[in-house]
């Protein structure tokens, strides 16, 4: 079982790291971290209510309204009022900042890939893939067990 769990632990940890380096990509925008966490919660998931977007990120609203301010003053997200109900304010990040960040990701990904894929055969990929696969099934099992 401790293998196991290892495995999980290494999956999670290559996840870390590779979040680690799409931040070192944006912070060559001169962001601070918590700009970078209320922006990777708009890119999973967009628009968002500041509420909401406090709750995901574990920091007050008034915390995060501060981030959004000084993230819409550089351009990088906007706040649109609600339609129906003009009392809620919707959080999306500007089409400067989508282009911020494909420029940035899109040169970090071609970095990351250059050379990874001499250092596996086809073998082990489809071995690593099945492993996680099986791992992503029994979770998606377990997941569904609790609905």
């Amino acid at each position: 079982m401790d293998s196991v769990r290892d495995l999980v632990a290494d999956l999670g940890r290559l996840q870390k790291l590779r979040v680690a380096l799409t931040f070192k990509a944006l912070q060559r925008e001169n962001m601070t971290g918590p700009q970078l966490f209320i922006l990777r919660e708009l890119f999973m998931n967009e628009p968002r209510k500041l509420g909401d977007l406090a709750q995901a990120v574990h920091l007050s609203n008034s915390t995060v309204s501060g981030i959004v301010d000084r993230l819409e003053r550089d351009g990088l997200v906007e706040r649109r009022r609600d339609e129906q109900d003009r009392r809620v304010v919707w959080i999306n990040t500007t089409n400067f900042c989508q282009q911020m960040k494909k420029a940035n990701v899109e040169g970090l990904n071609r970095e990351f890939y250059v050379g990874l894929e001499d250092k596996f055969t086809p073998e082990q990929i489809a071995m690593c893939k099945e492993v996680i696969n099986t791992l992503i099934k029994h979770i998606e099992g377990k997941l569904e067990g609790l609905e």
